[in-house]
């Protein structure tokens, strides 16, 4: 029987040029510029709509060979596995012990202990009671000596019966990134790079499965700094750590192995991935500078979920913000992933978001096989492009770091600390203008939402006591702080309102009025007009200032189309403002009736790229709210 033919898929379809593709969106920009599909990131990298080529293995190596872009092994943990990692910081043993069994039991595969209970050994054994050592790793978070907790741990260990080479842990020794985060240390900076470089040797020697220093360059993200920033400074971490272990005499191979690095991750997870890429590829080249070979001995990666992308308001939201950032994570070919509890940012985490973190992570594992596949954006061009520009520039930042006296030296004098300031401003400008939105704060607001307890807890008792070196702290921000401080206002007391004052059809208005109850409500203000207003529209008469006179607003915007505006704008104006309006707003653009309109009361024009944030709060400040 003769076999049948097999249908080619793409056989009918015409393939499409560049020259096509443009051709169809020119006609969708309508004569626009091109350019206005280019994007920027923080770090100056243009993020092109297309890609038609890109960095190939010539560039990348393979899965598993250098420059390990695509992965330090081609080995896959168990059905492709990462590490699920929790991170607990209760203040009380007995509820740490709680949590620290239940998130094991229930898919968590490793702990990150803080707090009090790492510095007292009954207290760490009573917060392990039950916990198999041999089978979790216990990873420590010193928020100061990390010698003493490393012997805690050590010590139940060996109270366990729990052979050296069988020991899994990391005792977090990373005085550099408690410098940046805390601007404290305990001793002279050589003398505590000098216990890390001990600490390292003998971990190295004696515990062949722990490691004993953490990079942590989430801080420098925390504070607003960009993805180069953060790779860069774990970079100058990585090289002061480095030479400090080779002084003290740790082989080149335990140096390597010695080291995990912690990243952080945003909900684009494209930029996520390309960090996690780029990473292996910069720590590959400056560990080849220092002897060490990567393939041999490689850091293991942990990426942790940004705390500074996180909402108070609409907090729900989070849960998508972390499983986008914990899927650019696993992706990006990451060893272990921390998804922070959505709640987070109302204090202490109860079950239901600590059970939705880790089932976060094992959904993305067991359901869509998300560690299945080695490096599954290899000879993506746009993420291999992203990859590429990503390390170029964070490596050049490096070398201007290094230049500059490399880490302790700009934390202390504050030259990096400048430099993220810098980055900062920019990237809260964007969130001002709500050029960078954020779903639920400055866009799509719900003014009816009940708000979360507040479950802040005090202040840990692990920390630096009479510090002998001090330094400028790199402050933990949110993107949304601004906004979300403005509904805090807006609460307190009676809603503040805004009226609408639709000129024209409903046709006519709809869409700028829309568009103004949305701008106005990211600032906690409710959006009010009449029955008049949201079916047949005002006329610039005297039934439009009744009706704004009886809505008790004290800020009205005026809400219509262009040609409206240029026939009854500015007598609209005029009657608001002689009825009493604090604040006189028009929804778009002025073009070329501005002075006009400013003449007959208009205050501000609200419209797509203006400072949402400076105008609300200048709102607030008409009517006496701030």
């Amino acid at each position: 029987m003769a076999q049948e033919a097999q249908p080619t898929l793409a056989g009918d379809f015409e393939s499409a040029s560049e020259e096509d593709w443009r051709s169809a969106v020119d006609k969708v920009l309508k004569g626009g510029s091109f350019e206005r599909l280019v994007t920027t990131s923080a770090d100056g990298i243009e993020v092109q709509p297309l890609y038609t080529e890109g960095p190939d293995e010539s560039v990348t190596g393979a899965p598993g060979s250098a420059p390990f872009t695509r992965g330090f092994s081609t080995a896959h943990g168990t059905d492709g596995a990462w590490d699920v990692r929790s991170q607990i910081t209760e203040n009380d043993v007995d509820e740490f012990n709680r949590i620290a069994l239940r998130e094991l039991e229930r898919g968590a595969t490793s702990l990150q202990l803080a707090g009090p209970v790492i510095q007292d050994q009954a207290k760490l054994a009573r917060a392990l009671d039950g916990v198999f050592l041999e089978l979790a790793r216990m990873v420590l978070q010193p928020m100061g000596p990390f010698g003493d907790p490393a012997g805690r741990l050590t010590e139940l260990w060996e109270s366990r019966g729990i052979a050296p080479e069988s020991a899994l842990g990391n005792f977090g020794a990373d005085p550099l990134g408690l410098l940046a985060a805390t601007g404290q240390l305990w001793a002279p900076v050589d003398d505590v790079l000098a216990e890390l470089g001990e600490l390292a040797k003998v971990t190295s020697e004696k515990y062949p499965l722990v490691r004993a220093v953490t990079i942590d360059a989430t801080p420098y993200a925390e504070a607003g700094g960009s993805e180069g920033q953060e790779l860069a400074a774990m970079l100058s971490t990585g090289v002061a750590y480095l030479r400090a272990m080779q002084s003290a005499g740790t082989s080149a191979a335990g140096a390597g192995r010695s080291i995990e690095i912690v990243l952080g991750a945003d909900a684009d997870f494209f930029t996520t991935m390309a960090k996690v890429r780029a990473a292996r590829r910069l720590w590959f080249t400056m560990a080849s500078a220092s002897g060490i070979d990567s393939s041999v001995a490689p850091p293991t990666i942990t990426v942790r979920t940004l705390d500074r992308m996180m909402t108070r308001r609409d907090p729900w939201v989070n849960l998508l913000r972390v499983t986008s950032a914990s899927f650019g994570a696993i992706l990006g070919g990451a060893d272990s992933v921390i998804s922070r509890p959505f709640d987070s940012r109302w204090g202490d985490p109860v079950e239901l978001s600590r059970r939705m973190s880790r089932n976060t992570q094992l959904l993305l594992g067991e359901e869509s096989g998300g560690g299945r596949v080695l490096d599954p954006a290899g000879g993506s061009w746009y993420v291999e492009t992203l990859t590429e520009d990503l390390a170029q520039v964070s490596w050049e930042l490096f070398r201007v770091l290094e230049g500059a006296g490399g880490m302790p030296g700009i934390l202390l004098d504050s030259t990096l600390q400048k430099r993220i300031s810098e980055v900062r401003e920019d990237r809260l400008r964007a969130v001002s203008q709500r050029r960078q939105p954020i779903t639920g704060v400055s866009e799509f607001p719900d003014l009816s939402e009940q708000p979360l307890a507040d479950r802040s807890s005090a202040e840990s008792a692990d920390s630096v006591t009479d510090p002998a070196v001090i330094c400028e702290p790199l402050t933990p921000m949110w993107w949304s702080s601004g906004f979300e401080d403005l509904r805090d206002a807006a609460e307190i007391g009676s809603r503040p309102t805004v009226f609408l004052a639709n000129l024209g059809p409903v046709a006519t208005h709809t869409a700028r009025a829309t568009f103004a109850r949305n701008f106005f409500s990211a600032g906690g203000f409710a959006g009010v007009t009449t029955d008049l207003g949201s079916t047949t529209g005002f006329q610039p008469d005297e039934q439009l200032a009744e009706d704004f006179l009886e809505s008790g607003a004290e800020l009205v915007c005026i809400c219509s189309s262009d040609a409206e505006y240029s026939a009854s704008a500015v007598q609209a104006a005029k009657i608001l403002k002689s009825a009493g309006a604090e604040g006189v707003y028009l929804a778009g653009k002025p073009g070329d009736d501005e002075t006009e309109l400013t003449a007959a009361g208009v205050d501000e024009f609200i419209h797509v790229g203006s400072d949402a944030l400076a105008i609300l709060t200048d709102a607030h400040k008409r009517i006496g709210t701030l």
